[in-house]
């Protein structure tokens, strides 16, 4: 039997869609992808490289954004396969962050993304889980 996403869970995958196509937008269209400008890293050593894999991200960023937009307005079993795939993102992400590869200056947001973006995406997912386990 399945499960609709709940609201929290549609809500939880927009708010993500909405973060991504931000930040994408601003890797790819800002002029120094917000590498320097917000995230104060040094571009003197190699400028397009940096430009490039910032541009790269943001990419990403904008196709996971309109991939989490379709899901919460359209495509709503997509929903609880995103929410996994956030949540499988951020842990990987903050394993790099402060374990594998920590950046040389802090990363902008990086409290709001493990405080609130983490923290509801896997509530969201937890919950759409112990629905499904229920229903079943």
């Amino acid at each position: 039997m399945s499960v609709s996403p709940s609201r929290l869970a549609i809500a939880t995958v927009a708010l993500l869609g909405a973060v991504n196509l931000v930040r994408g937008a601003i890797h790819l269209f800002a002029p120094d992808g917000g590498a320097a400008s917000i995230a104060g890293l040094e571009l003197a050593g190699a400028p397009q490289t940096i430009l490039f894999l910032f541009a790269t991200l943001g990419v990403g960023q904008i196709a996971l954004g309109l991939a989490d937009a379709a899901a919460a307005w359209r495509w709503h079993g997509f929903v609880v396969p995103l929410l996994f795939i956030h949540v499988v993102q951020a842990a990987l992400g903050v394993f790099v962050l402060f374990l594998f590869k920590p950046p040389p200056t802090p990363v902008p947001g990086q409290w709001f993304n493990l405080a609130v973006l983490v923290a509801v995406a896997a509530v969201a997912l937890i919950e759409m889980l112990r629905l499904r386990r229920h229903a079943g």
